[in-house]
């Protein structure tokens, strides 16, 4: 019975914390959960009967095992004293205005917002504030620090007159969890490296695995509309834009428009390029084009949305005056004088009477006199080679294709590997050498695609859904690379999950675009952060489609193996998901001045967390002994992974949602 309560305990603890988060959603808040006293007293009891069962089963013989266990322990102690002697407060400071509340006089200086360059588009929110008799400069993701209180930017008043800042005061609490984090740090990473640990014993098997899915969308047409000749269209989309909060060629709206309304980037034939400038300027031959069916009325008011900014030229904000980006249909400054006025105004009109007369030649002359006064007015712009790069990576992207493909091969290629490995036979030297080569072409395209959209967005591309999931496309191929010698089904395993999260990477949107960064996002934690909890994903992926394929195998020596196999990822899947959790924590504290805060994220990230340690502790807990029941569990498992990436996300919401944009 002893070593059933810490079990039952950690249920209960995962069980309330499920709960919180849909009680969040519905009524707003979960603090009477998180903050309860019986919350609290639920984290002890599982504290003190897991400590007294860690030493009844003397596990200081086996001290990394035991510093893991106690790494958890100070963890919830650095918690306890933060949320007992730990302050925090929201503070509002307006300029010429003092706050007596702390031991010392804190007053505001001033305060920017400062934008992206010749945009709107915050790039960070910086207060300069004195505290006692000291100047501090505080921004996003960037704190201050003066006599044990800590100051972190939140939001400011929209007169721009004023500063809204949370003020810490946690002077063990924060330390105490460091500590906790770093133990855990360093005994999961020996856990990897020592010979007599688990994950060194199950690492002689070593695998991976895969799961599959597949999806098409085309469209229907009838007698070909007008278009500008393609060399001409080209160079219509040449031109610079202000497009969803920065500057890019307005190839990229013209491909963003098409995808949304004929669900990919090509029309009967029309490039992207041809499809948008003929709207511009021949609305009435494209209205009787039939759009992309539609699964909702959503979707359908977002196409008569697009239509609607088309006509109105909303989307072509292509005339730079005094740092700001106009379009036809806005509302022109007087000041910019008279003849650029004109210009503004009437420039498109004329393009459009010229494209009607056939009249090209004049039109491009047209086109070049709008490029003309882009340079000439606008205060900066991207670089021609960024431009470049952007038009590349608009016109060579092929991941859908790539997606379809992949996820139909994985299927083919599952049955042919499974059936030579039932039989005990080596796959056909050939067939191995096209697949890895094909793997390898496919992982270079990608990887330099995410690069391309990586030099062209100025950061690394990991800031939503879209991104996140080709990046774990890319991670599966590396990784079905790396570890194809140690088992033969990890090549279709890689097909699948990459075609997988390929497809995936479409959903949601079937444009995603390239946007500036949130302020509170640009943080170098952020790479690193997204980057070992997605691979933390694509090997519990692994597992999760070892488990199916165990699960439907009778030969009981290979349904070993993949226990063997699954058991073996487990280690670096739940080291790599600690390790992001801990960057995650770091981040938020110099971000918000916590390092947990119970966003449905967060909760749902530990969730998975705690979930998938039971399956490491099959000495404890005999039922995870048998394959069968361990491929059962790291099938169901995977639903807290699906839950945490996708369910929160588009379900529970929170300060994490920008991650499904």
């Amino acid at each position: 019975m002893l070593k059933k309560i810490p079990f039952i305990g950690l249920v209960a603890v995962i069980m309330v914390m499920v709960t919180a988060t849909f009680v969040e959603k519905t009524t707003g808040s979960a603090a009477g959960i998180y903050g309860s006293w019986w919350f609290a007293a639920l984290w002890a009891v599982l504290v003190v009967f897991s400590l007294i069962y860690i030493f009844r089963r003397k596990m200081q013989r086996r001290p990394v095992l035991l510093l893991l266990h106690l790494s958890f322990v100070v963890i919830l102690v650095g918690a306890l004293v933060t949320h007992i002697w730990g302050e925090q407060e929201v503070i509002r400071l307006r300029l010429g205005e003092e706050n007596h509340t702390y031991p010392f006089t804190v007053s505001l200086l001033s305060f920017e917002v400062k934008n992206y360059p010749s945009t709107q588009t915050p790039m960070d929110y910086v207060s300069l504030i004195k505290a006692g008799d000291k100047e501090l400069q505080i921004s996003m993701n960037h704190i201050a620090e003066y006599r044990g209180y800590r100051f972190y930017q939140t939001a400011y008043d929209p007169d721009e007159e004023g500063t809204v800042l949370t003020v810490s005061h946690d002077p063990w609490g924060i330390g105490i969890t460091y500590v906790g984090y770093a133990l855990l740090f360093i005994s999961m990473f020996l856990l990897l490296i020592l010979p007599h640990e688990g994950f060194r014993q199950a690492l002689k098997k070593l695998s991976v695995l895969i799961v599959l899915a597949f999806l098409s969308v085309s469209a229907t047409a009838q007698t070909a509309p007008k278009v500008l000749p393609d060399s001409l269209a080209e160079k219509f989309c040449d031109l610079y834009v202000y497009y969803n909060g920065r500057i890019c060629p307005v190839q990229t709206v013209a491909r963003d428009v098409t995808i949304k309304l004929y669900g990919k980037p090509t029309y009967r034939g029309f490039s992207a390029e041809q499809v948008f400038s003929g709207w511009m300027l021949f609305p009435t031959q494209w209205y009787k084009e039939p759009l992309k069916k539609t699964k909702n009325l959503a979707q359908e008011n977002e196409q008569k949305a697009i239509l609607q900014m088309i006509v109105n030229g909303q989307f072509l904000k292509i005339y730079p005056y005094n740092g700001q980006w106009y379009g036809i249909g806005d509302h022109i400054p007087s000041e910019m004088g008279e003849q650029n006025w004109f210009f503004v105004r009437k420039s498109m009109d004329y393009v459009a009477e010229l494209a009607i007369q056939k009249d090209y030649k004049q039109l491009s002359y047209t086109l070049d006199k709008i490029r003309k006064y882009q340079l000439e007015n606008a205060e900066s712009l991207p670089s021609p080679v960024v431009m470049r790069a952007e038009k590349v990576y608009n016109s060579y992207n092929f991941t859908r294709p790539l997606a379809m493909l992949f996820a139909t091969l994985g299927i083919l290629l599952f049955i042919v590997y499974l059936r030579y490995w039932l039989k005990g036979k080596d796959v056909p030297k050939l067939l191995r050498v096209v697949v890895t080569f094909v793997l390898v072409v496919v992982a270079l395209y990608l990887a330099a695609f995410i690069g391309l959209r990586w030099f062209v967005s100025g950061h690394l591309p990991l800031t939503n859904g879209h991104e996140t999931m080709q990046f774990l496309a890319l991670l599966v191929m590396v990784l079905t690379l790396l570890l194809q010698r140690k088992f033969v089904l990890i090549i279709p395993f890689g097909y699948l999950l990459a075609g997988l999260t390929l497809l995936v990477s479409m959903m949601g949107q079937s444009n995603p675009q390239i946007t500036p960064l949130m302020p509170v996002l640009a943080s170098p934690l952020l790479s690193s952060h997204v980057c070992i909890i997605m691979l933390a994903y694509s090997l519990l992926a692994f597992t999760f489609l070892n488990g199916l394929t165990g699960l439907f195998l009778k030969d009981g020596k290979k349904v070993g193996l993949l226990c063997d196999i699954s058991h073996a990822m487990l280690f670096p899947a739940l080291f790599c998901m600690a390790a992001g959790i801990f960057i995650g924590a770091i981040w938020a504290n110099l971000s918000w001045g916590r390092y947990w805060g119970w966003d449905p994220k967060e909760v749902w990230a530990l969730i998975t967390f705690l979930v998938y340690c039971f399956a490491l502790h099959g000495q404890s807990l005999p039922w995870f002994r048998h394959p069968k029941h361990f491929h059962l569990f790291m099938v169901l498992a995977f639903l807290t992974v699906l839950m945490t990436y996708f369910g929160v996300n588009f379900i529970l919401g929170g300060m994490h949602s920008y991650a499904n944009q």
